[in-house]
């Protein structure tokens, strides 16, 4: 639906809902059920992945006496006895373990967003445009659409698959505007006003919400009981950052800003019940800012010189890069700044401290952020100039 309102005819306000409804999608991450045991198949035997003599069992090969005394049969007369029990337990035990079977068409996927936008018609030398979008955008799987860096929890947890997506960015206001001075009709002189007159600036400003960050991905060794890893658990009451990534305020050669105490693996053997990505979970806003100042010269009829001025981020605006999303339980470390006789050149960082110890920077691991470079370019700009004959 749109309702769309002009109060005269060079302005015009427009309001639209626009939806989206996906179903039987492909899925080009490892959906897993194509190949991956069902937790059924496993209980049929009496193998249980959440204790050790269960997965003791998946790894032993079909010829050992563990795997032998587990009942499980060959899948065919000449599946080798060298392959692991849980191999021979997949649904297609003839690919090969490294081999993914992908493309199962089983997503779904929502969008739903309010869509303002304002047009102002040129007039008087102006013209604008500008929209503002109010959306959320959902998948089934959440993590397995355009999001290699996420993780599915349980492929066989269909229902809890459902999430906002990387691609979820629920504020998002841009506008353009240009504007032609005039020829001041206040000005006399007519070199100065014809001067004055003519010359265009321009501007492209956009701002909306941070990227959503993927979830860490579990280091419980899923990937050994059912061919694939399963998330973290978010720990409850534990806030996500160590601090606002939107503060300008970081200190990006020392300090740590992810929180590793809000994520938990879970236990061997067992999925995790944490979404791909949370609302609440995002990246840096990044805001973009450019504009244009140009004028085009007429020199004889179909000869013109055409001048034009850019600049991209003009307010400088300082965007570093994203946090490090490794394993919240892998160790974070520094480097020493200036190499010092009978000091190591790098030290792990404790639970509960976010900085780096004195003499210390370079930070890694998980929530450390790379300085090395920047997410855009700082203030930057070009001259253009065209001549047309």
């Amino acid at each position: 639906s749109s309702d769309v309102c002009s109060s005269d005819l060079d302005l015009i306000v427009e309001a639209n809902y626009v939806g989206n409804r996906g179903a039987w999608e492909n899925n080009s991450a490892p959906l897993g059920g194509l190949n991956t045991p069902n937790p059924a198949t496993y209980a049929r035997y009496g193998i249980d992945p959440t204790t050790a003599a269960g997965q003791a069992t998946l790894t032993s090969t079909m010829g050992s006496t563990l795997g032998k005394a587990s009942g499980v049969p060959l899948p065919y007369p000449t599946f080798p006895t060298t392959a692991t029990v849980f191999q021979a337990l997949r649904p297609f035990p003839q690919v090969n373990g490294t081999v993914s079977v992908n493309g199962a068409p089983l997503g779904d996927s929502w969008y739903n967003s309010l869509q303002v936008k304002v047009n102002k018609r040129f007039s008087h030398g102006l013209s604008l445009t500008s929209a503002f979008t109010w959306s959320k955008t959902e998948a089934n799987p959440a993590g397995g659409f355009n999001a290699t860096s996420a993780t599915i929890n349980n492929i066989f947890n269909r229902a809890n698959q459902k999430g906002i997506t990387a691609n979820d960015i629920p504020f998002i206001f841009n506008t353009g505007f240009s504007y032609e001075a005039q020829k001041f009709k206040t000005i006399d002189n007519k070199y100065l006003r014809n001067a004055l007159s003519g010359w265009v600036f321009g501007g492209l400003l956009l701002y909306q919400s941070g990227a959503p960050i993927a979830v860490p991905t579990s280091a419980n060794n899923q990937s050994g009981w059912y061919g694939y890893n399963t998330t973290e658990n978010r720990v409850p009451g534990q806030p996500l950052f160590l601090t606002d990534l939107n503060c300008h305020c970081i200190n990006p050669t020392g300090q740590f800003v992810l929180n590793p105490a809000a994520w938990a693996n879970p236990a061997l053997g067992q999925f995790g019940t944490a979404a791909a990505y949370y609302a609440d979970y995002r990246s840096q806003r990044r805001p973009m800012e450019s504009i244009n100042i140009g004028r085009t010269f007429r020199i004889r009829e179909r000869k013109s010189l055409e001048v034009r001025a850019e600049f991209f981020n003009v307010l400088n605006r300082l965007e570093i890069n994203g946090p490090s999303n490794t394993s919240p339980q892998g160790a974070r470390s520094c480097s020493i700044t200036t190499p010092t006789p009978g000091l190591p050149g790098s030290v792990n960082v404790a639970a509960g401290t976010n900085t780096c110890p004195a003499g210390y920077s370079s930070p890694s691991g998980f929530g450390s952020i790379s300085y090395t470079g920047l997410n855009i370019q700082p203030r930057n700009g070009q001259i253009v100039a065209r001549f047309t004959f």
